[in-house]
């Protein structure tokens, strides 16, 4: 079987760091909480009619899904409508899974909170031939009868109108003992007829975006990880921090930013709030307009952004 060795991500597991990470932690002082690790996201519950809508909008699920609508197509990202595994949810998700009807599932890369197979049930996938567009080798977990399309970095499918245009990050792939860099892990270009959206997936600083703004383009809204980076020497090679993904966006020459993958899991060791708060900060200091959502929160997209 492929192992993907790319120029961007983890080319060895990074199993020593984390052990060390893991025995350091038994031993050390808590790092010291900040005022607001008691945080919790404001939800928004939704029902199915809520979503019935003519306009382009997005509305976060939690983590890293997103349901967006662009000329009428939906699309959703990395669905996880629960828990995972050893990790319990914090936020709920603010709508019942089963009562979205994604015209394109984008899955980003193969780690538990983001390919969930349970989610993918309840949304059944295979019955109503949903496209689920993925990057290479994912395929290989889920059943033979999936509508899907695997692309490489730079490959592109269109949809209903709709072109999916997987592009590097800086990332690994893990879902078994014996499965490391197996499948490939990407980031997504989606692009409308008047608007075009960038979803990081997971990912690390890196060259990649540079190389993305030189080959993709102008994109009008970047949606950015901004949660899971501590500890630092670990976290650095998988996630960036708030400041690091203002910094990707501001590379990538966009001007909108909505941040995601903080808080809705408690993956790592920052606060929980932190993300959050250091967000807010950052927010004021940029000509980016950036877009801190509540779950459930429906963002209008307007022509505007051009």
């Amino acid at each position: 079987m492929t192992k993907f060795i790319k120029p961007y991500g983890l080319t060895l597991p990074p199993i020593a760091k984390v052990f060390k990470w893991k025995i350091g932690s038994l031993f050390q002082k808590k790092r010291a909480w900040v005022e607001d690790d008691d945080f919790k996201l404001t939800v928004h519950p939704l029902t199915a009619s809520d979503l019935e809508r003519e306009d382009d909008f997005i509305v976060w699920l939690g983590h890293a899904t997103f349901y967006i609508q662009l000329d009428g197509v939906k699309i959703l990202t990395d669905p996880v409508f629960g828990g995972v595994p050893l990790t319990q949810r914090l936020a709920k998700c603010p709508i019942d899974g089963a009562t979205l009807n994604p015209d394109i599932i984008l899955i980003s890369h193969g780690h538990y909170d983001h390919l969930d197979i349970k989610s993918l049930q309840i949304l059944e996938i295979y019955k109503k031939q949903t496209k689920v567009v993925m990057p290479l080798n994912l395929s290989s977990y889920l059943k033979k009868s999936i509508n899907g399309t695997e692309l490489d970095w730079y490959e592109r499918c269109e949809h209903l109108g709709m072109t999916i245009e997987a592009v590097p990050a800086s990332h690994w792939h893990r879902r078994g003992v014996l499965d490391f860099n197996k499948a490939l892990w990407c980031s997504f270009v989606i692009k409308s007829k008047n608007k075009t959206l960038f979803f990081a997936g997971d990912t690390a600083m890196d060259g990649h975006f540079e190389e993305i703004a030189q080959k993709v383009g102008s994109i009008d809204i970047a949606l950015m990880p901004i949660g899971a980076y501590e500890p630092r020497e670990i976290m650095k090679d998988n996630h960036m921090n708030p400041e690091e993904a203002l910094k990707a966006t501001e590379i990538l020459g966009v001007k909108q930013m909505i941040p995601y993958h903080y808080a809705t899991f408690k993956l790592t060791t920052e606060p929980i709030g932190e993300p959050h708060s250091w967000m807010q900060r950052l927010a004021k200091t940029t000509d980016v307009d950036v877009s801190i959502l509540d779950i459930g929160e429906v963002k209008t997209l307007d022509d505007s952004m051009h």
